[in-house]
């Protein structure tokens, strides 16, 4: 059967991410997240939500797509961008994305010290940086606001998350949040980080992994429907 013009468009592409998975991004390989939480370290909790996030989207219709801590590949083209962590700085959790203009951080080596606009002398090299346009950022602080508005109630309503629940970072907030490298290595519509807990506060929380993983795929199922890129019927449900 030759494809015409009424074929059904693709599905969606949306990247999920598991935060500080090897391979790690080139000038932040030293950053191999958490050594605790209910898993045993961040990774142990990054990896098992991507794998829930991805099915979930993949039920409702999506091409959920993996990828490790160096964006693979480089210049990824889809709808969503979303990276998946323990907890913010100072330990909480939270929700950033991709802000038009700022950049990304710079580190001394492979990630060590405070982050800084501009590079230090002894910094490792970043790969070539995609950029982050205006529509990048709206459709972002879109995807954002859906995503703490189904996972803002699920954290505060949970007997096991006592951190806290910043919400949606600011632009002159956690630049670790809000300056991620992953939102300069994709091209995708949206780009998302969701830091789900303080590893040790929180581990009774994340330890539920099936429930923060719906909470993320109905915010992204929303936000594709919104964009008209998505049919409306399909559950985010297994």
């Amino acid at each position: 059967m030759i494809a015409g013009a009424d074929s059904p468009p693709p599905p969606p592409v949306v990247w999920v991410q598991a935060g500080h998975q090897a391979p790690r991004e080139p000038g932040y390989r030293a950053q191999t997240g958490a050594g605790a939480g209910p898993f045993g370290s961040e990774l142990g909790f990054t990896t098992r939500l991507a794998t829930r996030v991805r099915a979930r989207l993949r039920a409702a219709g999506v091409d959920a797509r993996a990828t490790p801590g160096r964006v693979t590949p480089r210049g990824a083209r889809g709808a969503v961008f979303v990276s998946l962590h323990h907890d913010a700085p100072g330990g909480r959790a939270g929700i950033g994305h991709a802000w038009a203009g700022l950049g990304e951080n710079w580190y001394r080596g492979e990630g060590w010290g405070a982050p800084r606009s501009t590079p230090y002398p002894d910094g490792a090299p970043h790969r070539p940086a995609t950029p982050v346009t205006p529509a990048v950022e709206r459709r972002s602080r879109d995807l954002a606001h859906r995503l703490a508005a189904t996972f803002g109630p699920l954290y505060r309503g949970a007997a096991g998350a006592r951190a806290g629940f910043g919400g949606v970072e600011r632009r002159a907030g956690n630049r670790r949040m809000t300056r991620y490298h992953g939102f300069h290595r994709t091209r995708a519509g949206a780009r998302v980080l969701l830091e789900a807990g303080a590893a040790g506060a929180d581990d009774a929380f994340l330890a539920r992994v099936d429930p923060i993983a719906a909470a993320v795929a109905r915010a992204v199922v929303s936000h594709l429907r919104a964009r008209g890129l998505l049919a409306v019927g399909l559950s985010t449900r297994r």
